[in-house]
């Protein structure tokens, strides 16, 4: 399927080709695959199952399957191609990968129990690429537990130099929800002296991983919300707001503007939640957890990192994390948003949009929570300078005009 295209009075070449459906794909059990060169363009695959990337094979039919496993499709390149670079892009492959055009290996990422799986990857082919006619992709992926396979979108050739610049924004346009028919819904400023009971409460009060969940680590003043981590009789407290029971709503711009912690270890997280996630395994029907953004300072200090969960439960299912590349995220003031559609989700920071993904999307109503979370193990905090804070200036929500 073509997803993007060229503007012109004649059909022009398509920039980027969808490579999501219709592959190919066998375990390789066995570990033959290289020596019968299931990579290679003669090779005959007509026995072989049929799935979909984008998602792993442990819900396509293989729930069982660790080790290597191959994937084969035939593209066809638009001559108008030549002359241009081609490049192939993963959302992320679970755990590792070698890739072949055309029967040639062009590339390999990661290693035996060094997983790749939550990184894209792009790969330049134009070498390999034969314009106007079709090519063989090949993919041998080795999972080594867990999920497996192309297991996140985009999965992708292009020409299109923008889609090569991993952790960076889709577009350079700021989004305006209210130029983009939107109004706003519900908010909380923070201006009172203490949190407004009609919109919060401090939520799972009790322990929480490595510590506890207090009411005292919650602070309304001066026009912000803070939630801070501290020591107290060897104890780590911390603190957590959400709007169940309050506030619940489908769909909108969910925005928040918020200073981030200065801390590794613990993280500071704006995100949705369900009232029925483990209820069932349906998305749709029973909700999904919405990272709108968590800040993990071990990434970088630059990255904050955007995630989808559902089907709490043994069964429990994840996207994994999308990282977003935000220089100086770390200080100062910030804008993180989520644009949730009865078709996808749109990720946003400082008004930008850095990824849309259009699975596991939720139907029913869910609540708001802002939250400073905790590693389970105490060990991971070592580098933390507590006490620390995260700061939030304020929470809006925009639903669509009527």
């Amino acid at each position: 399927m073509i997803v993007a295209g060229l503007m012109g009075c004649a059909p022009e070449a398509p920039v980027t080709i969808d490579l999501e459906k219709d592959w190919k794909f066998m375990p390789d059990e066995n570990s033959v695959g290289m020596v019968e060169k299931w990579y290679a363009v003669d090779f005959d695959d007509s026995s072989w199952k049929t799935i979909d990337a984008g998602q792993q094979w442990e819900n396509q039919g293989f729930p069982d399957l660790d080790g290597d496993a191959w994937y084969r499709k035939v593209v066809d390149i638009p001559e108008g191609w030549k002359g241009k670079d081609v490049w192939i892009k993963f959302g992320g492959v679970n755990d590792a990968f070698e890739l072949f055009v055309n029967g040639e290996s062009v590339a390999s990422f990661g290693q035996a129990n060094i997983s790749f799986a939550g990184k894209p990857s792009v790969t330049k082919v134009t070498d390999y690429i034969k314009y106007g006619e079709p090519n063989l992709i090949a993919v041998k992926v080795n999972d080594w537990g867990n999920s497996g396979g192309l297991w996140r979108q985009p999965v992708i050739m292009t020409i299109d130099k923008k889609e090569t610049e991993l952790f960076k924004p889709l577009s350079d346009k700021p989004f305006n929800p209210e130029k983009e028919g939107y109004e706003l819904y519900w908010h909380d400023e923070f201006d009172g002296n203490g949190l407004d009971t009609t919109k919060w409460a401090v939520r799972a009060i009790g322990p929480r991983a490595s510590g506890y969940i207090v009411p005292e680590a919650v602070e309304v003043n001066d026009g912000f919300l803070k939630i801070h981590t501290y020591i107290e009789n060897d104890s780590i407290k911390t603190g957590a707001v959400g709007t169940q029971g309050k506030f619940e709503t489908t769909y909108g711009y969910f925005e928040c503007r918020a200073q981030l912690q200065k801390s590794t270890g613990n993280w500071s997280a704006f995100w949705i939640q369900s009232p029925l996630i483990s209820k069932c395994e349906d998305p749709g029907e029973c909700g999904v957890e919405i990272d709108i953004f968590e800040y993990f300072k071990k990434q970088g200090g630059d990255f904050v990192s955007h995630n989808l969960h559902w089907a709490y439960g043994p069964n429990q299912q994840s996207t994994g994390a999308f990282l977003s590349k935000v220089p100086g995220v770390g200080e100062g003031f910030h804008t993180f948003a989520v644009e949730w559609m009865p078709e996808k989700y749109a990720f946003f920071v400082d008004g930008l949009k850095y990824y849309e993904i259009k699975r596991a999307v939720s139907h029913i109503d869910e609540y708001v929570i802002l939250s400073m979370e905790l590693p389970k193990d105490k060990d991971f905090l070592k580098e933390a300078k507590l006490p620390d804070v995260y700061v939030v200036d304020y929470v809006r929500v925009y639903k669509k005009k009527k």
